[in-house]
């Protein structure tokens, strides 16, 4: 069985999937694809959310979108501030300034919180909606009390070709800010934007493939977590049936 790896930040992903090359014959459902299947009208609309910030998503859950750091200061995103946020202006996003709103101590342990986002075509585009929204409200749970790492995972298989695609949505001590990494959890990151990064590689000339359920032994030989207290895997779509809508207590599978 050959392996493939490609590993991006998420800036670096969304640009790849804008920018591919097709492949010969490929399909391009990407751009084809319907709103009901990947939930967004056309594959710029979600490059838009993808670079933008879904504040859709977040309004519908109804999560904050604070950020926590590991000092004694609790911050949130905003057109003005006391300290800039340069990730964002640096990706271009509008939320360049930190707004001091209150103070807290944090001793954090470190977590790498490792998610696969990719899952069968016959899992429907509202209920992977639904599946987005336990996995914000885990990640968003799990930032208060950890410095997490957040790695988002695409593990495929074409024929004889295992293909992972593994995404760097938030390092350690980096703040967590929501609005700009809740797309990847959207139905349209996948059958979207990671749709089209696959319709430039020639070994998935005949579809799409198919998720993979025993991917994480694969995927751990790819993310260095030696600096991690500990390493959690959440639940996927590829392993679930007929339950799509968890609360945040439920989303955890695998931990060591």
């Amino acid at each position: 069985m050959k392996r493939a790896v490609d590993t991006f930040s998420y800036r670096e992903f969304v640009d790849e999937a804008v920018n591919r090359k097709l492949h010969d014959n490929n399909s391009q459902s990407s751009r084809s694809g319907s709103e009901n299947f990947t939930q967004s009208k056309s594959f710029d609309e979600s490059v838009k959310w993808a670079t933008e910030g879904w504040d859709l998503g977040l309004e519908q859950y109804k999560i904050e979108d604070g950020v926590l750091t590991s000092g004694t200061t609790h911050l949130n995103p905003g057109l003005a501030g006391c300290m800039p946020h340069v990730q964002n202006y640096i990706m271009g996003f509008p939320q360049q300034m930190y707004e001091l709103v209150d103070e807290r101590e944090y001793n954090l342990p470190t977590l790498d919180l490792i998610v696969s986002l990719a899952y069968a075509g016959g899992v429907g585009g509202s209920d992977a909606l639904d599946f987005s929204k336990s996995l914000i409200g885990y990640i968003n749970k799990m930032s208060s009390t950890h410095n997490i790492r957040l790695t988002g995972v695409f593990p495929t298989k074409q024929n004889s070709t295992e293909y992972d695609v593994i995404i760097k949505l938030k390092d350690f001590d980096q703040v967590m800010v929501l609005n700009n990494i809740a797309f990847a959890f959207h139905p349209s990151f996948f059958r979207r934007l990671w749709f089209a990064v696959a319709e430039g590689k020639s070994f998935l000339s005949s579809g799409y493939g198919r998720s993979r359920k025993d991917y994480k032994e694969s995927v751990s030989k790819s993310i260095d977590t030696s600096k991690s207290d500990k390493v959690i895997f959440t639940k996927d779509l590829a392993n679930l049936s007929g339950q799509y809508n968890w609360s945040p207590d439920e989303i955890e599978e695998v931990s060591f």
